[in-house]
């Protein structure tokens, strides 16, 4: 039994020492971070950048920003499983005919909204968005949410893509095309303070024009949200741009994960994005005035564990989920062992109980032979057994001694057997006992009668002596 009890308590110790070495290993940030982004030059890779920059300070991690083609690009990438992070518009799917599955990617917060602008070239001789027909537009790569949100404008605007020219170039060649007149319209989607809007914006001579009943638009669709650009928001000198207010449409910007990235990563990135200097720096207007509110709205995809811990500290559970996670074999083959550990202990105690039980009917076999030698020690009527069943008495006692000296107290509580033996031995002390003292009183009694009918003498020593 002690070396059960020495493996067992050997067991325990390699499974906390294990243990521990496994949850350090699942808490671990990975050495290396992917963020797909998109396209040079957009908001996307600008804030990308960003957050890879904020997340090697504060983990030490190596963090790696990829070039995209766009939003649809990166989710394919993160259902692939080669980056960790990327960013995404909602329905840049659903607008090339794919399926958004939930189990795609996992949702990790809102960033921000991406409002679509209509850029016009100066002599494009466009003047309302239903103008675009016919006209030589940027639209954005099929594997963009420009793509998407500007299919979905046209379908507004009823325009088929077959009605427009449309033309597949970067962000970064926009102005000088517009300026050149080799583009008439460039719609694209993306923060207010995006790199290449100001750009764009710089252009001479550059006009933003509205989206046509933009509320109506949204409405029929729910990823989509109104929206509208300030007056002079790109530049309040002349020429003012624009010159007044437009009203357009936006998309929120999602930043998203794998399903199954390390919970300990997304609480850190979490914590980037959730964090008010980080939404100063990068102008993340919404996302600094509501907080959490703005970041948690209408994932779309299931929230990541390490998100939800942030938004809702009190959700976080003690242990880590990956550990959790990590453990659940282990901790399965630890069980087995315990559960097998317990099994042998048990066989052991059974055959120690059987080897007891064997000893048993040794003192059992002893008792018996007391009980019938005592039983012819009452026929005697000159009651001269007193001495015998003194010696029986004796030996009773010393065999219960004997028998208690091998079993011990456990043994006594589980095995019925052993009690049962010592209240034989009870039984048969009382029996002994109650013939020793029926005995010696009617010996006394005779001896009185005795002592009575005899003549008397003066001296008490003449009297007989009335033994115990």
């Amino acid at each position: 039994m002690k070396y059960i009890k020495i493996i067992l308590a050997c067991a325990v110790l390699a499974a906390l020492l294990t243990g521990a070495l496994l949850y350090r290993a699942a808490t671990r940030v990975p050495s290396s971070v992917v963020i797909a982004a998109g396209p040079a030059g957009g908001n996307y890779f600008q804030l990308s950048k960003e957050i890879a920059t904020r997340l090697e300070q504060n983990l030490g991690t190596k963090v790696e920003v990829l070039e995209s083609r766009g939003a649809l690009d990166n989710l394919h990438r993160i259902q692939a499983g080669l980056v960790d992070f990327a960013l995404y518009q909602p329905d840049t799917a659903r607008g090339r005919n794919e399926d958004e599955s939930p189990n795609a990617a996992a949702f990790v917060a809102n960033l921000y909204s991406e409002v679509l602008h209509i850029f016009v070239a100066p002599d494009s001789g466009i003047e309302s968005a239903v103008d675009l027909r016919g006209k030589k537009v940027a639209i954005g790569s099929r594997d963009s949410g420009d793509f998407s949100i500007n299919k979905t404008l046209l379908e507004h605007l009823g325009i088929g893509l077959n009605e427009i020219e449309v033309a597949d170039v970067v962000y970064r060649d926009i102005p000088e095309l517009l300026k050149s007149g080799q583009l008439d319209a460039a719609c694209m989607a993306g923060g207010l303070h995006s790199p290449a809007f100001v750009e764009t914006a710089k252009v001479p001579g550059v006009r933003l024009i509205p989206v046509p009943f933009a509320e109506a638009m949204a409405l029929h669709h729910v990823s989509t949200f109104p929206s509208s650009i300030p007056a002079g928001f790109y530049s309040s000198d002349a020429p003012v741009l624009p010159d007044t207010e437009i009203k357009t449409v936006s998309r929120r910007a999602k930043l998203l994960t794998r399903p199954d990235a390390p919970t300990v990563l997304v609480e850190a990135v979490t914590n980037v994005v959730m964090d008010e200097h980080f939404q100063r720096s990068n102008e993340l207007h919404e996302l600094f005035d509501k907080g959490k509110s703005f970041a948690m709205a209408n994932p779309e995809f299931p929230m990541h564990p390490g998100a939800e811990h942030i938004y809702n500290p009190e959700l976080k559970p003690l242990l880590n989920p990956d550990f959790v996670d990590a453990t659940e074999g282990l901790r399965s083959f630890f069980f087995s062992l315990l559960v097998a550990g317990w099994l042998l202990a048990r066989w052991l105690r059974d055959r120690r109980l059987k080897q007891d039980e064997h000893e048993l009917d040794q003192f059992v076999r002893r008792v018996l032979d007391i009980e019938r030698r005592q039983l012819g020690l009452d026929e005697d009527e000159s009651g001269n057994d007193v001495e015998q069943l003194q010696r029986l008495l004796d030996e009773v006692t010393q065999l219960r001694q004997e028998a208690l000296g091998e079993f011990n107290a456990h043994s006594m509580n589980e095995d019925p057997s052993v009690a049962c033996f010592v209240q034989m031995c009870h039984a048969l002390s009382n029996k002994i006992n109650a013939k020793l003292t029926r005995q010696r009183t009617d010996r006394q009694i005779r001896l009185l009668l005795e002592v009575g009918t005899s003549p008397s003498t003066a001296n008490d020593k003449d009297h007989p002596k009335i033994p115990d």
